[in-house]
Protein backbone atom coordinates (compact mmCIF):
# COMPACT_ATOMS: atom_id res chain seq x y z
CA UNK A 1 0.00 0.00 0.00
CA UNK A 2 2.95 2.45 0.55
CA UNK A 3 3.79 2.59 -3.12
CA UNK A 4 0.56 2.39 -4.47
CA UNK A 5 0.27 6.02 -2.13
CA UNK A 6 3.98 6.59 -3.59
CA UNK A 7 2.56 5.94 -6.96
CA UNK A 8 -0.16 8.18 -6.60
CA UNK A 9 1.26 10.99 -5.06
CA UNK A 10 3.84 11.29 -7.92
CA UNK A 11 1.53 10.79 -10.76
CA UNK A 12 -0.41 13.65 -9.00
CA UNK A 13 2.66 15.79 -8.24
CA UNK A 14 3.04 15.48 -12.43
CA UNK A 15 -0.67 17.23 -13.10
CA UNK A 16 -0.11 19.92 -10.48
CA UNK A 17 1.16 22.31 -12.78
CA UNK A 18 -1.27 21.66 -15.69
CA UNK A 19 -4.37 22.38 -13.82
CA UNK A 20 -3.12 25.83 -13.27
CA UNK A 21 -1.87 26.34 -16.75
CA UNK A 22 -5.15 25.19 -18.14
CA UNK A 23 -7.03 27.68 -15.66
CA UNK A 24 -8.68 25.50 -13.11
CA UNK A 25 -7.40 26.29 -10.29
CA UNK A 26 -10.05 25.03 -7.93
CA UNK A 27 -9.25 21.42 -9.48
CA UNK A 28 -5.33 22.59 -8.71
CA UNK A 29 -5.90 23.91 -5.12
CA UNK A 30 -8.12 20.34 -4.55
CA UNK A 31 -5.22 18.11 -6.36
CA UNK A 32 -2.62 19.78 -3.68
CA UNK A 33 -5.19 18.86 -0.99
CA UNK A 34 -4.63 15.36 -2.23
CA UNK A 35 -1.17 15.81 -1.81
CA UNK A 36 -0.95 16.57 1.24
CA UNK A 37 -3.77 13.73 1.88
CA UNK A 38 -1.53 11.61 0.65
CA UNK A 39 1.69 12.35 2.46
CA UNK A 40 -0.42 12.19 6.00
CA UNK A 41 -1.90 8.47 4.66
CA UNK A 42 2.05 7.50 3.63
CA UNK A 43 2.96 8.79 7.24
CA UNK A 44 0.01 6.91 9.16
CA UNK A 45 0.60 3.87 7.16
CA UNK A 46 4.22 3.38 8.17
CA UNK A 47 3.14 3.60 11.66
CA UNK A 48 0.92 0.67 11.12
CA UNK A 49 -2.26 2.94 11.37
CA UNK A 50 -3.83 1.24 7.78
CA UNK A 51 -7.44 2.20 8.26
CA UNK A 52 -6.88 5.90 9.43
CA UNK A 53 -4.47 5.98 6.18
CA UNK A 54 -6.56 4.33 3.76
CA UNK A 55 -9.31 6.72 4.99
CA UNK A 56 -7.77 10.15 4.42
CA UNK A 57 -6.05 8.72 1.03
CA UNK A 58 -9.54 7.67 -0.34
CA UNK A 59 -11.38 10.70 1.03
CA UNK A 60 -9.15 13.63 -0.51
CA UNK A 61 -8.76 11.05 -3.84
CA UNK A 62 -12.54 11.03 -3.81
CA UNK A 63 -13.31 14.53 -3.11
CA UNK A 64 -11.14 15.62 -5.93
CA UNK A 65 -12.70 13.31 -8.45
CA UNK A 66 -16.19 14.27 -7.87
CA UNK A 67 -15.90 17.35 -7.88
CA UNK A 68 -13.49 17.55 -10.91
CA UNK A 69 -16.72 15.33 -12.80
CA UNK A 70 -18.74 18.06 -11.38
CA UNK A 71 -17.16 21.05 -12.73
CA UNK A 72 -16.54 19.06 -16.14
CA UNK A 73 -20.11 17.54 -16.33
CA UNK A 74 -17.74 13.74 -17.18
CA UNK A 75 -19.66 11.53 -14.96
CA UNK A 76 -18.77 8.98 -17.09
CA UNK A 77 -15.69 8.45 -16.11
CA UNK A 78 -16.21 8.19 -12.57
CA UNK A 79 -16.52 4.35 -12.37
CA UNK A 80 -13.22 4.43 -13.52
CA UNK A 81 -12.07 5.97 -10.78
CA UNK A 82 -14.22 3.80 -8.14
CA UNK A 83 -12.66 0.86 -9.78
CA UNK A 84 -9.38 2.25 -8.72
CA UNK A 85 -10.25 2.68 -4.99
CA UNK A 86 -12.12 -0.40 -5.04
CA UNK A 87 -8.83 -1.75 -5.73
CA UNK A 88 -7.07 -0.14 -3.24
CA UNK A 89 -9.60 -1.08 -0.57
CA UNK A 90 -9.67 -4.94 -1.49
CA UNK A 91 -5.45 -4.12 -1.23
CA UNK A 92 -5.63 -2.82 2.41
CA UNK A 93 -4.95 -5.05 5.47
CA UNK A 94 -8.52 -4.32 6.64
CA UNK A 95 -11.45 -7.09 7.59
CA UNK A 96 -13.68 -8.35 5.25
CA UNK A 97 -16.46 -6.88 6.87
CA UNK A 98 -14.98 -3.21 6.89
CA UNK A 99 -14.03 -3.94 2.52
CA UNK A 100 -17.59 -5.39 1.80
CA UNK A 101 -18.85 -2.06 4.09
CA UNK A 102 -16.76 -0.06 2.32
CA UNK A 103 -17.51 -1.45 -1.12
CA UNK A 104 -21.37 -0.58 -0.56
CA UNK A 105 -20.30 2.97 0.07
CA UNK A 106 -18.62 3.47 -2.93
CA UNK A 107 -21.66 1.99 -4.71
CA UNK A 108 -24.14 4.19 -2.99
CA UNK A 109 -22.05 7.07 -3.90
CA UNK A 110 -21.50 5.80 -7.97
CA UNK A 111 -25.71 6.07 -7.89
CA UNK A 112 -25.38 9.53 -6.25
CA UNK A 113 -22.36 11.01 -8.35
CA UNK A 114 -24.38 10.22 -11.46
CA UNK A 115 -27.42 11.49 -10.86
CA UNK A 116 -25.70 15.66 -9.96
CA UNK A 117 -26.41 18.24 -12.58
CA UNK A 118 -23.27 19.86 -12.84
CA UNK A 119 -22.03 22.65 -10.86
CA UNK A 120 -23.94 26.41 -10.94
CA UNK A 121 -22.05 28.06 -14.23
CA UNK A 122 -20.99 25.48 -15.74
CA UNK A 123 -21.40 24.11 -18.75
CA UNK A 124 -23.34 20.69 -19.25
CA UNK A 125 -21.09 19.73 -22.60
CA UNK A 126 -17.45 19.01 -22.51
CA UNK A 127 -14.79 21.88 -23.57
CA UNK A 128 -11.80 20.65 -25.07
CA UNK A 129 -10.21 21.20 -22.18
CA UNK A 130 -11.98 19.14 -20.12
CA UNK A 131 -12.17 16.32 -22.54
CA UNK A 132 -8.41 16.85 -22.31
CA UNK A 133 -8.60 16.52 -18.57
CA UNK A 134 -11.04 13.69 -18.58
CA UNK A 135 -8.41 11.34 -20.56
CA UNK A 136 -5.82 12.77 -19.01
CA UNK A 137 -6.84 11.34 -15.72
CA UNK A 138 -8.54 8.21 -17.39
CA UNK A 139 -5.05 7.27 -18.41
CA UNK A 140 -3.63 8.05 -14.92
CA UNK A 141 -5.67 5.74 -13.71
CA UNK A 142 -4.92 3.21 -16.04
CA UNK A 143 -1.20 3.56 -15.64
CA UNK A 144 -1.44 3.20 -12.25
CA UNK A 145 -4.09 -0.03 -12.23
CA UNK A 146 -1.25 -1.56 -14.83
CA UNK A 147 1.61 -0.27 -11.87
CA UNK A 148 -0.65 -2.12 -9.03
CA UNK A 149 -1.38 -5.46 -10.92
CA UNK A 150 2.23 -5.96 -12.40
CA UNK A 151 3.28 -5.35 -8.45
CA UNK A 152 1.09 -7.64 -6.99
CA UNK A 153 1.87 -10.33 -10.07
CA UNK A 154 5.67 -10.38 -8.93
CA UNK A 155 4.96 -10.60 -5.34
CA UNK A 156 2.89 -13.31 -5.95
CA UNK A 157 5.26 -15.07 -8.02
CA UNK A 158 7.66 -14.10 -5.19
CA UNK A 159 5.97 -15.78 -2.36
CA UNK A 160 5.02 -18.73 -4.52
CA UNK A 161 8.81 -19.54 -5.82
CA UNK A 162 9.54 -19.22 -1.40
CA UNK A 163 6.72 -20.90 -0.62
CA UNK A 164 7.73 -24.13 -2.45
CA UNK A 165 11.34 -23.80 -2.10
CA UNK A 166 10.52 -24.42 1.91
CA UNK A 167 8.60 -27.14 0.88
CA UNK A 168 11.33 -28.91 -0.87
CA UNK A 169 13.97 -27.50 1.60
CA UNK A 170 15.50 -28.50 5.07
CA UNK A 171 14.73 -25.77 6.78
CA UNK A 172 18.13 -26.21 8.83
CA UNK A 173 21.00 -27.21 6.01
CA UNK A 174 18.91 -26.00 2.84
CA UNK A 175 19.48 -28.79 0.96
CA UNK A 176 16.53 -31.36 -0.52
CA UNK A 177 13.96 -32.43 2.18
CA UNK A 178 13.35 -36.14 2.61
CA UNK A 179 9.97 -36.09 0.55
CA UNK A 180 11.34 -33.99 -2.07
CA UNK A 181 15.19 -36.14 -2.60
CA UNK A 182 12.72 -39.24 -2.43
CA UNK A 183 10.54 -37.84 -5.22
CA UNK A 184 13.32 -36.86 -7.17
CA UNK A 185 14.73 -40.56 -7.50
CA UNK A 186 11.33 -42.31 -7.90
CA UNK A 187 11.02 -39.97 -10.93
CA UNK A 188 14.77 -41.15 -11.94
CA UNK A 189 13.27 -44.74 -11.67
CA UNK A 190 10.17 -44.13 -13.28
CA UNK A 191 11.85 -43.02 -16.63
CA UNK A 192 14.43 -45.65 -16.57
CA UNK A 193 17.15 -43.04 -16.31
CA UNK A 194 20.13 -45.20 -14.46
CA UNK A 195 21.86 -43.59 -11.70
CA UNK A 196 23.34 -44.14 -8.30
CA UNK A 197 22.67 -43.39 -4.60
CA UNK A 198 25.17 -42.55 -1.97
CA UNK A 199 23.72 -42.74 2.08
CA UNK A 200 25.83 -40.28 3.88
CA UNK A 201 26.06 -40.58 7.65
CA UNK A 202 28.24 -38.27 10.18
CA UNK A 203 30.28 -40.58 12.52
CA UNK A 204 29.68 -39.91 16.25
CA UNK A 205 27.11 -37.02 15.82
CA UNK A 206 25.92 -38.10 19.20
CA UNK A 207 28.87 -37.11 20.94
CA UNK A 208 29.40 -33.83 19.25
CA UNK A 209 26.14 -33.01 20.35
CA UNK A 210 26.98 -34.44 24.15
CA UNK A 211 30.18 -32.53 24.08
CA UNK A 212 29.78 -29.44 22.52
CA UNK A 213 25.95 -28.24 22.60
CA UNK A 214 23.06 -28.41 19.71
CA UNK A 215 24.77 -25.30 18.59
CA UNK A 216 27.97 -26.74 17.44
CA UNK A 217 25.52 -30.34 16.08
CA UNK A 218 23.77 -27.54 13.99
CA UNK A 219 26.83 -26.06 12.68
CA UNK A 220 28.43 -29.60 11.61
CA UNK A 221 25.04 -30.32 9.81
CA UNK A 222 25.28 -26.90 8.09
CA UNK A 223 28.74 -27.25 7.11
CA UNK A 224 28.25 -30.86 5.85
CA UNK A 225 25.54 -29.98 3.42
CA UNK A 226 27.43 -27.23 1.94
CA UNK A 227 30.38 -29.57 1.25
CA UNK A 228 28.12 -32.01 -0.34
CA UNK A 229 26.52 -29.12 -2.07
CA UNK A 230 29.87 -28.13 -3.43
CA UNK A 231 31.31 -31.46 -4.45
CA UNK A 232 28.65 -32.91 -6.54
CA UNK A 233 28.15 -32.34 -10.69
CA UNK A 234 25.80 -29.63 -11.37
CA UNK A 235 22.24 -32.03 -12.02
CA UNK A 236 23.24 -34.16 -8.88
CA UNK A 237 21.24 -33.77 -5.85
CA UNK A 238 21.49 -34.14 -2.41
CA UNK A 239 18.84 -33.83 0.59
CA UNK A 240 18.66 -34.74 4.43
CA UNK A 241 16.57 -37.81 5.26
CA UNK A 242 17.59 -38.18 8.93
CA UNK A 243 18.92 -36.62 11.76
CA UNK A 244 22.64 -36.82 10.29
CA UNK A 245 21.59 -38.52 7.54
CA UNK A 246 22.26 -37.26 3.90
CA UNK A 247 21.55 -39.10 0.23
CA UNK A 248 23.16 -38.49 -2.63
CA UNK A 249 21.73 -39.02 -6.16
CA UNK A 250 23.63 -39.15 -8.96
CA UNK A 251 21.87 -39.68 -12.28
CA UNK A 252 23.69 -41.39 -15.09
CA UNK A 253 26.76 -42.48 -12.81
CA UNK A 254 27.76 -46.28 -11.94
CA UNK A 255 30.15 -47.68 -8.97
CA UNK A 256 33.07 -45.46 -10.36
CA UNK A 257 31.40 -41.99 -10.28
CA UNK A 258 29.95 -42.77 -7.39
CA UNK A 259 33.46 -43.87 -5.58
CA UNK A 260 35.03 -40.66 -6.99
CA UNK A 261 31.87 -38.85 -6.11
CA UNK A 262 32.40 -40.19 -1.94
CA UNK A 263 36.67 -39.52 -2.73
CA UNK A 264 36.06 -36.13 -2.96
CA UNK A 265 33.49 -35.69 -0.18
CA UNK A 266 36.21 -36.79 1.88
CA UNK A 267 39.00 -35.47 0.44
CA UNK A 268 36.77 -32.03 0.77
CA UNK A 269 36.38 -32.48 4.04
CA UNK A 270 39.66 -33.19 5.53
CA UNK A 271 40.74 -29.61 3.32
CA UNK A 272 37.82 -28.10 5.10
CA UNK A 273 37.23 -29.45 8.87
CA UNK A 274 34.11 -28.06 10.45
CA UNK A 275 34.96 -25.15 12.62
CA UNK A 276 32.55 -23.97 15.35
CA UNK A 277 34.25 -20.47 15.57
CA UNK A 278 37.99 -21.50 16.62
CA UNK A 279 37.08 -25.34 17.29
CA UNK A 280 37.95 -27.87 15.18
CA UNK A 281 34.96 -30.64 15.16
CA UNK A 282 36.05 -33.68 14.81
CA UNK A 283 33.49 -35.16 12.04
CA UNK A 284 34.04 -38.11 9.87
CA UNK A 285 31.93 -39.96 6.88
CA UNK A 286 30.50 -43.29 6.74
CA UNK A 287 29.09 -43.97 2.96
CA UNK A 288 27.22 -46.67 1.45
CA UNK A 289 26.81 -46.73 -2.00
CA UNK A 290 24.24 -48.31 -4.77
CA UNK A 291 23.15 -48.08 -8.24
CA UNK A 292 20.11 -48.53 -9.46
CA UNK A 293 20.57 -51.64 -11.99
CA UNK A 294 21.54 -53.62 -8.25
CA UNK A 295 17.39 -53.81 -7.36
CA UNK A 296 14.51 -54.55 -8.81
CA UNK A 297 12.60 -51.85 -7.25
CA UNK A 298 13.79 -48.16 -6.02
CA UNK A 299 12.54 -49.31 -2.64
CA UNK A 300 15.44 -52.27 -2.98
CA UNK A 301 18.42 -49.30 -4.00
CA UNK A 302 17.75 -47.41 -1.08
CA UNK A 303 17.85 -50.40 1.19
CA UNK A 304 21.12 -51.86 -0.39
CA UNK A 305 22.57 -48.22 0.15
CA UNK A 306 21.95 -48.23 3.49
CA UNK A 307 23.30 -51.72 4.21
CA UNK A 308 26.06 -50.97 2.68
CA UNK A 309 26.28 -47.88 4.86
CA UNK A 310 25.66 -49.95 7.85
CA UNK A 311 28.66 -52.07 6.91
CA UNK A 312 30.90 -49.09 6.90
CA UNK A 313 30.19 -48.03 10.62
CA UNK A 314 30.67 -51.34 11.64
CA UNK A 315 34.23 -51.55 10.10
CA UNK A 316 35.46 -48.65 11.81
CA UNK A 317 33.66 -45.65 10.60
CA UNK A 318 35.15 -43.30 7.85
CA UNK A 319 34.85 -45.73 5.70
CA UNK A 320 33.18 -46.07 1.76
CA UNK A 321 31.50 -49.08 0.96
CA UNK A 322 30.24 -49.85 -2.92
CA UNK A 323 30.45 -53.53 -2.90
CA UNK A 324 28.69 -57.11 -0.82
CA UNK A 325 25.82 -57.25 1.46
CA UNK A 326 23.06 -57.48 -1.22
CA UNK A 327 21.73 -60.63 0.71
CA UNK A 328 22.10 -59.30 4.59
CA UNK A 329 19.21 -58.79 6.43
CA UNK A 330 18.48 -54.94 6.63
CA UNK A 331 18.99 -53.15 9.69
CA UNK A 332 16.07 -51.30 11.34
CA UNK A 333 17.60 -47.74 10.35
CA UNK A 334 17.11 -49.50 6.23
CA UNK A 335 13.58 -50.06 7.83
CA UNK A 336 12.99 -46.83 8.74
CA UNK A 337 14.51 -44.85 5.18
CA UNK A 338 12.33 -47.47 3.14
CA UNK A 339 9.32 -46.43 4.80
CA UNK A 340 9.76 -42.82 3.97
CA UNK A 341 10.76 -43.75 0.45
CA UNK A 342 7.11 -45.81 0.37
CA UNK A 343 5.31 -42.50 1.83
CA UNK A 344 7.09 -40.25 -1.19
CA UNK A 345 6.35 -43.16 -3.63
CA UNK A 346 2.31 -43.29 -2.87
CA UNK A 347 1.99 -39.55 -2.45
CA UNK A 348 4.13 -39.31 -6.23
CA UNK A 349 1.16 -41.89 -7.23
CA UNK A 350 -1.21 -40.09 -6.27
Amino acid sequence: MAEIYLLAFCLQLAVAPVLYLVDRPLLGGLNLLCLAGYVVALVLHRRLFVATALTIKLSTFLIFVIIGIAITADSSSLIYYLLFAEVELMLADLRRRTKILVTGCLIALSFGVLRLPPLYGTDARLSTVDMLLSDLGLGLVFVMLCVVILRMLTITDRHEHRYRSDAMHDSLTRVLNRRAIFERASAYWKRGRGFAIVLVDADRFKEINDNYGHTAGDAVLRHLAGLLRDSLRGDDSVGRVGGEEFLILLPGAGKTEGVAAATRIRDRLSRHPCQLDDLVLPVTLSMGIARSREGEQLRDVIDLADRRLYAAKSAGRNQVVADGHAESAASSNAERLTLGAERAFEADDV
